[in-house]
């Protein structure tokens, strides 16, 4: 009887010391540019790859009020050429199909952006994000390349929906514009976040896209202002708030400096947002609660009227060498 307890302890200990292993390999597997997207911060400090993710989670749902959030997130963080570029490339994935009358409106609108030099076109972006938030897709295709699922559509409804483009004008995207501190009214930086209308990330998804954020993730959004600058410095935005204050980064020891005391108070009242003071479910909006339910394949399907049909392994191909 104690031989029988003693092996049954045996095999969880060794089922236990499995789990740790692939866990530490999981973790491995996250590659130092990865890790670089993951822990870069936004101008509302979100994640720059969860937020690409959310956008890409609002156009599936037709969401087009968080579509145009998450879009302008991360192209007034400073990453205007990769926000049209990623936006593109979610067209041609799921969209081009179902839609290819689309391509030179699109065209039009980023060709446009790129020859103005001033922020006139700014509204193209949202121009395009509006017009795909009301288009259908088809993801068999996106699910097969990136998530070795093969997948059939379960919708085969015909829509008589007017097929129209959207043209927003600059006026539309002044909510989306970076809130900027009024010292004159006496406003506090730390108050912005819990004003603002900011979505919570999506990150239920997070397994699913292979996108699980860093443990240290949380630490650096609770860090002291000159460590958590030196991840959101990363964003172009925040580079140059940072420069315009005559700071520095310090890539040794992996935090920003100040020249001195009064560019580091003046820098402050603008942009310190105090994120470790702030209520727990504006932090929450990056951070997530950690509870989140992650989706299978299966559910991520039937959510979008989608069937998985198999999971697509990949065969070891087996050299005449070695078979003999």
């Amino acid at each position: 009887m104690e031989e029988s307890i003693i092996t049954k302890i045996e095999i969880l200990y060794f089922i236990l010391v499995i789990i740790i292993f692939i866990t530490s390999i999981i973790i491995m597997t996250i590659t130092e540019d990865q890790k670089y997207c993951l822990t870069t911060l936004t101008r509302y400090l979100y994640s720059r790859i969860e937020v690409k993710q959310s956008l890409f989670i609002s156009l599936l749902q037709k969401d087009i009020s968080q579509s145009l959030f998450w879009g302008y997130e991360l192209y007034f963080s400073g990453f205007q050429e990769e926000t049209f570029e990623f936006i593109n490339d979610i067209y041609k994935e799921i969209y081009a199909k179902l839609n290819p009358e689309l391509k030179p409106f699109i065209d039009k609108m980023i060709s446009e952006w790129n020859e103005c030099d001033n922020d006139d076109n700014d509204c193209n972006l949202g121009s395009i994000i509006y017009t795909l938030a009301l288009r259908d897709y088809d993801i068999v295709a996106f699910t097969k390349a990136k998530l070795s699922y093969n997948i059939t559509n379960d919708n085969t409804e015909i829509k008589d929906t007017p097929l129209c483009v959207c043209t927003m004008l600059p006026t539309h995207i002044e909510k989306y514009k970076t809130h900027i501190v009024s010292t004159e009214t006496c406003e506090k930086a730390y108050k912005v976040l819990s004003t603002l209308n900011l979505y919570p990330i999506a990150k239920d998804h997070n397994t699913l896209f292979a996108t699980q954020m860093p443990e240290d993730f949380k630490n650096i959004y609770h860090s002291p202002l000159e460590e958590w600058l030196f991840y959101a410095a990363r964003s172009p935005v925040w580079l140059q708030r940072i420069e315009e204050h005559n700071g520095t980064i310090d890539c040794d020891n992996m935090k920003v400096v100040f020249e001195d005391e009064g560019d580091q108070n003046r820098f402050c009242e603008l942009w310190d947002y105090e994120q470790d003071e702030l209520p727990s479910n504006i932090q929450e909006l990056s951070l997530g609660t950690g509870k989140e339910k992650q989706l299978t394949m299966k559910q991520f399907c039937k959510k979008h009227k989608y069937t998985v049909v198999s999971k697509i392994t990949k065969r070891k191909v087996v050299k005449k060498s070695e078979k003999a």
